[in-house]
């Protein structure tokens, strides 16, 4: 369960594939700041902040080709927690 002002961490994410079968990761990687989760029917993603800079929309939803370019493919990102050092 992540609070607004979360660290974590995230992997995963959309690929794209060519007519040839070859796959390229599209996703963001890396460490982030949760802000929000949202929900619209069956759609589902994580607004988050990139501690290196920007703002991003991580897709959590089921995996499925999207419906403006077909070679993408939406795969859910996977989010892990950073714990916090004890004091």
């Amino acid at each position: 369960m992540l609070s607004p002002g979360d660290r974590f961490r995230v992997r995963g994410g959309p690929i794209y594939v060519t007519d040839e079968g070859v796959k390229s990761p599209m996703g963001e990687r890396g460490l982030m700041i949760f802000k929000r989760y949202c929900e619209r029917g069956a759609e589902k993603w994580i607004e988050a902040a990139s501690v290196t800079g920007g703002y991003v929309i991580l897709w959590v939803g089921k995996s499925h080709r999207s419906p403006v370019v077909s070679s993408l493919v939406r795969r859910p990102y996977r989010v892990q927690k950073v714990r916090e050092p004890a004091a």
